[in-house]
């Protein structure tokens, strides 16, 4: 019993350190922005090119849910739609330069956490993290 509290209470750590992650997230030049929005920032930067239904697939939502998510972004001028020269019907997201701005403020938060972790962790608690975390995350 003593063992699961533990696990408790340290699963609520994490818990509040995601927190403040977000927090920082969403502070400074960025505090403009949802947490969904900058995600699908993120992802539209790591999938160049991709399309709609191809981001609706990988966050496991319905198209429409996507398209108004993606409208919101082209209204603020952080998304372009572009058609594909080959099929008319389809359309590939990218960043507009204020997108590009703020993917490099948000990875600029990212890389500031990492080197504070990686301040206090070791080579070998960085790996068993990465093991843990990616073990508990296919419950």
């Amino acid at each position: 019993m003593h063992r699961e509290l533990e696990l408790v209470e340290s699963m609520d750590k994490l818990t509040t350190f995601t927190r403040k992650f977000q927090k920082q997230l969403l502070s400074g030049d960025l505090k403009d922005y949802t947490l969904r929005q900058l995600y699908y920032i993120e992802l539209i930067n790591k999938n160049r090119g991709i399309s709609i239904s191809d981001l609706a697939r990988i966050l496991g939502v319905k198209k429409s849910t996507v398209s108004v998510a993606i409208n919101q972004l082209i209204d603020l001028e952080i998304v372009e739609k572009t058609q594909s020269e080959r099929d008319k019907r389809f359309y590939y997201l990218e960043l507009t330069l204020k997108g590009e701005e703020i993917i490099e403020k948000h990875m600029q938060v990212h890389k500031n956490t990492i080197k504070k972790i990686l301040k206090i962790l070791n080579p070998e608690e960085v790996d068993n993290f990465i093991d843990i975390v990616n073990k508990i995350s296919t419950l």
